[in-house]
């Protein structure tokens, strides 16, 4: 049997809400992306050169913030995720339920007053990274 976590999960558009974060200034930035991964996910694993190539492309732009938030201790995610060429410069620790997220990966995006207007949970399909991307690229 397939667990929940295997198979694809497709996410409805999130209902608007504002959230807030201990170690996120979501002003600081037009747009924040939290990506909550963890090494022991064979989907965070498979999706890895996605997850890169936002980084590469978004990390040092300014205009958008990118935060790793894994249940692991911080730095232990942090050495995993450098190994596989994803140097997040904010990880947070955060357990199961934090902002309601129960699977990883989820991908939660927030604008500079951390209203929700993005989430993605579980294997992107092609269509949904590009939904990612495009709505990263987007300005405000």
């Amino acid at each position: 049997m397939t667990s929940l976590v295997e198979r694809y999960v497709v996410s409805k558009p999130p209902a608007r809400r504002t959230i807030q974060l201990p170690g996120v200034d979501f002003s600081r930035s037009e747009k924040t992306l939290l990506l909550f991964l963890q090494p022991d996910c064979d989907i965070c694993i498979k999706s890895l050169p996605f997850y890169r190539k936002v980084l590469d492309k978004f990390q040092d732009l300014g205009d958008v913030t990118l935060v790793l938030i894994t249940p692991n201790e911080p730095e232990a995610a942090r050495e995993f995720f450098n190994s596989h060429g994803l140097s997040f410069k904010t990880v947070l620790q955060g357990k199961r339920g934090l902002l309601g997220v129960q699977l990883s990966p989820t991908l939660i995006l927030a604008d500079s007053t951390g209203t929700v207007y993005g989430q993605w949970i579980g294997e992107l399909s092609p269509q949904q990274e590009t939904d990612v991307w495009t709505m990263l690229m987007l300005k405000s």
